[in-house]
């Protein structure tokens, strides 16, 4: 097992790491929308949240060897059921027609207030 922990993404704010890879997979942690220089939530609207989170993913998974076209399955955690059609909305900019299993919850309360959090399985890129 190989821990990464991408300089480019915000800092974890707890002992753990962005993402574990293991054989031919990359789990990663779940991922809130923080801004990489500040530590703090980003502000603005659901989607620009959302564009947040999916920024600092991609981050992680290019650190790594995957990509988002290479998501296996999401889990997705909402503190607000109305921020579902935006997650599914950012998601499509991101994703294109790349359609990995899914799983939504909502949950009572996320690290630092968060609105909104995501962690993935995803394969590695073929060598």
């Amino acid at each position: 097992m190989k821990g990464i922990s991408p300089t480019r993404a915000p800092r974890t704010i707890g002992p753990y790491v962005h993402a574990m890879v293991h054989a031919d997979l990359v789990f990663t942690t779940a991922i809130i929308p923080l801004d990489p220089a500040t530590m703090h939530i980003v502000s603005g609207s659901p989607e620009t949240q959302l564009r947040r989170i999916f920024e600092n993913l991609k981050i992680i998974l290019e650190e790594s060897g995957s990509s988002l076209d290479h998501i296996i399955k999401q889990n997705v955690y909402l503190t607000d059921f109305d921020h579902f059609e935006a997650f599914n909305t950012v998601s499509a900019e991101y994703l294109g027609e790349h359609r990995p299993a899914r799983a939504t919850v909502k949950v009572l309360e996320l690290p630092k207030n968060a609105p909104m959090g995501l962690d993935v399985v995803a394969a590695l890129l073929e060598s």
